[in-house]
């Protein structure tokens, strides 16, 4: 009866056109809760202090939102077994006595005060001097590899394309590990770019119940450009020395496409060997790509549709401005006040020397006239 209800919650999740993952992650909370409970969900131990148990054993490790999630999840599948529609709880009923309830109410649900619950030290942009140092000791680690004669040579070459590409475009893990060749497009005013001027993103975050968002994101950056025009040129096609061409972007050596999870592994490789905060990971790419738009002046508007946001207020969360750029703009405050109080002050004092000009120059009234008056 259980294997059937959950059956069901999959097919339902499913007509959504809810991705697998999604679809088995949820499944996956669900048997976690049935197997702390120990009990199936019309049976009288699936009650609050049952969900209170659950989360308080999820706690630790895990943020707010996290937390959350797995709540969600829950309190939909109990409201999928109590709608009508689905007759789960008169068949419970008939065949137990008893059918489910939903436990995961307003009073126990975990509470958000604020839009953003992530972690603040993950989820950031790198500084300058972070970005840097990130970057700076790639080529190097390449040429020792290659002058031991060890493997990973062409691995950590990739890597460099494969890093650029997810910060000079502002991409996320899953975006950049399933590019391909034919994703990049030309532009017609930007031909300096080639055929590199454009980025098609064909695997974006997707709402729930929505398909995969689709965007186009321009190339801004010269440099970043010249390196992936490099890796495609020189580096990829040493993948392909023994196979054919299958046209992803970012293959390995074993001939398969890199996963999201390798993907975190080789980040966390070139971040350790950086000596940068260990709560740093790939998405920190997409959060620096958005303060650099920023602060080089692009507008907010344009920012937004780059990195595939619905809201300007989403890509908010994203910026934290530096030092500096935060230093120059109050600069180019004070110094425009400045300015338009020097204007005024020099605006009151030509009046003034027009006034009295005006004053010097009009002839003086007759004494007989003013003794009339």
């Amino acid at each position: 009866m259980f294997e059937s209800t959950l059956l069901g919650f999959r097919e339902h999740q499913k007509a959504r056109n809810l991705q697998d993952s999604t679809v088995n992650g949820r499944e996956s909370v669900i048997r976690q809760v049935q197997a702390v409970a120990d009990a199936y969900p019309w049976e009288p131990a699936w009650n609050a202090a049952l969900f209170d148990r659950w989360m308080s054993l999820c706690a630790p490790g895990n943020t707010s939102g996290t937390l959350g999630s797995k709540a969600r999840v829950l309190r939909l599948y109990l409201e999928y077994l109590a709608n009508p529609a689905y007759q789960w709880q008169e068949v419970c009923l008939n065949l137990f006595g008893t059918f489910p309830a939903q436990v995961v109410r307003d009073l126990n649900a975990v509470r958000h005060s604020q839009d953003y619950v992530g972690r603040p030290n993950r989820n950031r942009p790198l500084t300058r001097q972070e970005i840097k140092r990130f970057f700076s000791q790639m080529d190097p680690e390449i040429k020792r590899i290659q002058g031991e004669g060890h493997k990973g040579a062409l691995a950590a070459a990739r890597d460099v394309a494969m890093f650029t590409t997810a910060y000079a475009w502002g991409l996320r893990r899953r975006e950049t590990a399933r590019l391909e060749t034919h994703d990049w497009r030309r532009q017609a005013k930007l031909p300096e770019f080639g055929d590199l001027a454009g980025l098609s993103v064909r695997w974006g975050k997707a709402s729930a119940g929505q398909p995969l968002r689709r965007r186009t994101v321009v190339s801004v950056w010269p440099w970043a450009v010249a390196t992936v025009r490099f890796y495609l040129d020189h580096v990829r096609p040493q993948f392909y020395l023994d196979r054919p061409d299958d046209g992803v972007m970012f293959p390995t050596e074993r001939h398969e496409t890199i996963s999201e999870r390798s993907v975190n592994a080789r980040f966390a490789t070139w971040r350790d060997r950086a000596s940068l905060s260990a709560d740093l990971d790939p998405h920190c790419l997409r959060h620096t790509y958005v303060t650099r738009l920023i602060e080089s002046g692009y507008d907010t508007q344009f920012v937004t549709e780059q990195v595939g946001h619905s809201h300007a207020a989403t890509t908010a969360i994203y910026t934290a401005l530096s030092s500096d750029y935060k230093n120059l703009k109050v600069r180019e405050f004070l110094d425009a006040q400045e300015e338009k109080m020097l204007h005024q002050a020099f605006a009151r004092a030509d009046a003034e020397a027009q006034m009295e000009d005006e004053f010097e120059e009009a002839p003086a009234e007759p004494r007989s006239n003013r003794r009339r008056a």
